[in-house]
């Protein structure tokens, strides 16, 4: 799983398995589970994963704050992953 990013205590990664879904990332952190939020202008969260209201709250500011590097890197591994994928 490449990580996109990581600040206070979270981590923020993508399973390149999950190219053929709408961009997202799973969250990680704090001793929760793992959350799923879309990449997209208004961070929306598609599984909870445990967290709490301003945990979530958390995560969609630093998510929004880092929104515009995390899209380009998971495109460019997504790239990659396609591009291997024409390879074989």
């Amino acid at each position: 799983m490449p990580t996109l990013h990581r600040e206070a205590g979270y981590v923020f990664e993508m399973v390149v398995f999950d190219c053929r879904e709408p961009r997202h990332v799973h969250v990680k952190g704090n001793g929760k589970g793992s959350a799923k939020f879309w990449l997209v202008a208004e961070i929306e969260m598609a599984t909870p994963g445990g967290y709490n209201p301003h945990e979530v709250a958390q995560v969609r500011r630093i998510m929004q704050a880092n929104l515009a590097a995390m899209i380009q890197r998971w495109d460019e591994e997504c790239a990659r992953v396609r591009a291997e994928e024409d390879g074989r």
